[in-house]
């Protein structure tokens, strides 16, 4: 279990680097799409941080409970607001909502 832990903390922040880079610069709106992607970083790192440390650290748990909890609301709302077809054009919404959703059970259960 710790592997996939790590595996979908390590792939929520591979996918919000390569996302980022990934931004048309002509798009009007790459300021919104590239502030989401931060949050997936800083999302992937507080897991991180749980995944290394444990809950030896204080508010850690809560904090990624928290991180994991707000980004899999704003992507599960992303794919309910831009319907089906859009989002099966863009894999990387529905990846980042399953991985969130994994690191979000791993937060909430024992750190071995």
């Amino acid at each position: 279990m710790r592997l996939l832990d790590w595996l979908c903390s390590g792939g929520l922040f591979i996918l919000a680097l390569i996302d980022s880079w990934l931004v048309p610069r002509t798009y009007t709106g790459r300021i919104w799409i590239f502030g989401t992607c931060v949050a997936l970083l800083l999302t992937a790192m507080l897991n991180l941080l749980r995944i290394k440390n444990g809950y030896k650290v204080r508010w850690l748990r809560i904090f990624c409970v928290a991180a994991n909890v707000a980004l899999l609301a704003f992507t599960i709302s992303l794919m309910a607001s831009i319907g089906r077809a859009r989002t099966m054009s863009h894999p990387q919404i529905a990846a980042a909502s399953v991985m969130l959703l994994m690191e979000t059970a791993f937060s909430l259960g024992k750190n071995e």
